[in-house]
């Protein structure tokens, strides 16, 4: 059965946001794999038809949550319009400051072993929105370098607590790339 993406605040959305964060919270205390629907539900208030007709499976919660972050991530971006290349402080301070608003879900996603799933849409992203700068393999792979890079840069900055500015992991990469 197809899930239906929700539109912006209707109660199916509030359900599905209630579900992202009692998920969020129990991942602080135990586990994925212990968690179970029935508890997951309770704290987040809602039936065991609600989660399932919204998502198939806990994990689910995850890459469902990522999709809407990153196509938020997409709006802003068109919205702010920025010039340069996707390696320019500008563009990567803006990065930087979107993810940090959603730190509590990328640390619960990279808690529980899926940052490969940020890491996946991230340079899906990347590829899709840069690519036609690319003219040759070695821009094309530099390309693919930088996204692993700024996921890379982020969860090290969330390991260590967020201690620098989206302005200083900038100045960080691009002392990388366009050194």
């Amino acid at each position: 059965m197809e899930k239906q993406t929700p539109t912006k605040n209707t109660p199916n959305q509030q359900t599905r946001e209630n579900i992202v964060n009692a998920l969020l919270t129990l991942i602080k205390e135990k586990p994925l794999s212990t968690i179970t629907i029935t508890e997951l539900t309770r704290l987040a208030g809602v039936s065991r038809m609600a989660f399932y007709r919204n998502f198939s499976t806990k994990e689910e919660v995850f890459s469902s949550h990522l999709k809407d972050i990153l196509q938020k991530y997409q709006e802003e971006d068109r919205k702010q319009n920025l010039q340069g290349i996707y390696y320019d402080k500008p563009h990567m301070i803006h990065c930087f400051e979107y993810w940090y608003q959603y730190r509590d879900f990328f640390d619960g996603l990279i808690h529980c072993g899926f940052g490969n799933i940020f890491l996946e849409y991230l340079t899906r992203y990347i590829m899709w929105k840069w690519k036609s700068t690319c003219q040759n393999a070695s821009q094309y792979y530099r390309l693919s370098a930088f996204a692993g890079a700024l996921y890379n840069v982020y969860f090290y900055w969330a390991y260590n607590g967020y201690q620098e500015t989206p302005e200083q992991l900038a100045e960080i990469l691009d002392g990388i790339f366009n050194k």
